[in-house]
């Protein structure tokens, strides 16, 4: 399944990591400066688990945003990699566990998995006025 953009309802995104503050202070800033999202988040089709972009997710929603750019992607695709971060408490994670974690609202700690993408996912530019 090639990647697909669309514009998902921010209220049924699951994440299944938390945020750091200084970082997603950081990004508040940049979405306010900016007024447009950048990068789209990366979202598991099946359950719309958030593989990537908790931070952006968090600050859109933090934004009053209804909706959310992101690209719907097959988990099970052989393109998308898991592995942990050096600093994170979690040594081991397994695609299940990221699914497991999003659909319980049970999330691990920030920056604990890091997905390796080997395909290419197109820059957006998508202005906060059309996600409220």
């Amino acid at each position: 399944m090639q990647p697909q953009f669309a514009l998902v309802a921010i209220d049924r995104l699951r994440p299944h990591e938390r945020t750091q503050p200084r970082l997603l202070a950081q990004v508040l800033d940049d979405l306010r400066t900016t007024g447009f999202v950048r990068r789209a988040l990366l979202v598991e089709a099946e359950h719309l688990v958030i593989l990537d972009g908790h931070h952006r997710y968090e600050a859109l929603r933090r934004l009053g945003c209804t909706r959310a750019p992101v690209y719907l992607v097959d988990y099970e695709d052989d393109g998308i990699g898991l592995t942990t971060w050096p600093e994170a408490t979690v040594k081991s994670v397994t695609k299940a566990e990221v699914i497991d974690r999003g659909v319980r609202g049970d999330p691990f700690p920030p920056k604990t998995t890091r997905h390796l993408v080997r395909f290419e996912l197109q820059g957006v530019r998508v202005p906060l006025d059309e996600l409220r």
